[in-house]
């Protein structure tokens, strides 16, 4: 499989001339993952009459990253399969870690319309003391999410916009990419009206489908960017991140806040059950990006993978039939992890 990230970073590298031509654009957050509405291209100069999506010392967007992200060893129990068998089965789990690699590139790019087209390949390869237990056979190839997401811009004069957000990923524990299952597939959108009064703020309110807290939720979102000074500032798309920024000049800046990752993967069957997994992990994380040379700059981040949800059903979806009044349908594997340390670091051209 290490040879599928090979190519798939050379094809990424391979975009650079041409991405490198792209216009100045506000940024990107996370490599891959829903709400992230500020994937998309600026417009070109002129037509003063429409709003753009920039506000002033915002992170540099990523055009193409390439990034490793690696989690400290924790412990893992895993009950089940329920309701009938209530075996508990135990594993350290020494590593966590793989390559996130992601292109981002303006289709369009209007005063008055940009549309925006990204990939991402995300593996999480899983080092597991003990695969004995059903479910854990099923984690020892790793997890994998290849995405594809899309992204609408369109301003309708100097203070108002909407933007709009489609994502199609396909999660699972597949080793290659002939090995994906339809069942593997979830999408996930957002819309947002906003408004931004001046060049230091940006916000709006809107609706998401999404997936980051490891199911189908429907859930409102608020957009709210905001610079206070040359030296603070806020990114904020509330509840799947928020962040506080503090700029050293324009080369250099640190931010310390939280990001909501997560999807449900499709890992084939136990017996004669289909399994989900359904995976949230809230990340509270500092992040310090430096320029290296021209548009090149380096990110590192490091923070605590807090466990969300790691439980396995039978369906991708929730059902009809609840354990709780706020729970989801009774669990097929009900685990419980610890919660370690993390870091990446990662390697990106941004915009001009």
């Amino acid at each position: 499989m290490k040879y599928s990230y090979y190519a798939l970073a050379a094809c990424l590298l391979a975009l650079t001339p041409a991405a490198a031509q792209v216009t100045d654009t506000t940024r990107t957050s996370a490599p891959a993952g829903d709400d992230n509405f500020d994937e998309f291209g600026d417009a070109g100069t002129g037509g003063g009459n429409y709003n753009t999506q920039k506000v002033l010392y915002l992170t540099p967007t990523k055009l193409i990253s390439v990034g490793y992200e690696a989690q400290l060893p924790f412990d893992l129990t895993s009950v089940g399969p329920l309701p009938n068998n209530t075996t508990s089965a135990a594993t350290r789990v020494n590593s966590a870690r793989g390559m996130r690699l992601a292109f981002n590139a303006p289709v369009i790019s209007r005063n008055d319309f940009i549309f925006n087209v990204g990939l991402t390949y995300w593996n999480t390869g899983l080092d597991l003391a003990n695969t004995e237990s059903p479910f854990f056979n099923q984690l020892k190839d790793g997890l994998r999410t290849t995405g594809i997401n899309t992204t609408v811009f369109n301003p309708f004069d100097n203070k108002h916009f909407f933007i709009l957000q489609f994502n199609l990923d396909a999660n699972g524990n597949y080793r290659n990419f002939s090995d994906v299952k339809s069942e593997a597939f979830t999408f996930s959108g957002t819309g947002i009206y906003g408004w931004k009064p001046n060049d230091n703020l940006q916000w709006g309110l809107g609706l998401s489908r999404t997936y980051r807290a490891g199911q189908l939720l429907y859930i409102p979102v608020l957009l709210y960017n905001r610079t206070f000074s040359p030296k603070w500032g806020c990114e904020v798309i509330f509840p799947a991140r928020a962040e506080i920024r503090r700029n050293f000049g324009t080369n250099a800046l640190l931010k310390f806040g939280y990001e909501l990752e997560g999807n449900t993967y499709y890992l084939g069957k136990v017996g004669a059950d289909e399994v989900y997994l359904r995976r949230g992990e809230l990340k509270p994380r500092f992040t310090y990006e430096r320029q290296l040379s021209g548009f090149v700059w380096l990110s590192a981040q490091a923070g605590l993978r807090y466990n969300y949800r790691n439980d396995a059903f039978r369906n991708q979806n929730v059902t009809g039939e609840r354990s709780s009044t706020l729970g989801s349908e009774p669990e097929l594997f009900k685990n419980t992890l610890t919660n370690p340390l993390y870091f990446n670091l990662s390697l990106n051209l941004v915009s001009p």
